[in-house]
C-alpha cells in the first residue's frame, strides 16, 4: 500500500491542475451571438431612394409663442 501512496499523490496532484482548468474554462463569458445579415435591405425595401428625416419643430413652435 505504501509503494502506492507517490502515484495516488501524483494522481491527485493531476487532478487538481486539470480540475483548476476546466473550472476557468467553463467560467468564461460567453461570445455574444453575432447578428445576422440581412444583405442590406431596409425596412421598407427600396434602395434607390434615401429615406428623408422626419422633422418635427411642434415643441418649439409652441414655446415660441
Amino acid at each position: 500500500m505504501y509503494a502506492l501512496l507517490p502515484y495516488l499523490w501524483i494522481l491527485f496532484m493531476v487532478g487538481l491542475v486539470i480540475s483548476t482548468i476546466v473550472a476557468v474554462i467553463r467560467s468564461r463569458p460567453k461570445k455574444a451571438p453575432k447578428p445576422k445579415a440581412t444583405d442590406g435591405l431596409t425596412t421598407d425595401g427600396n434602395l434607390s431612394e434615401p429615406s428623408e428625416p422626419i422633422l418635427d419643430f411642434g415643441d418649439e413652435l409652441a414655446q415660441m409663442k
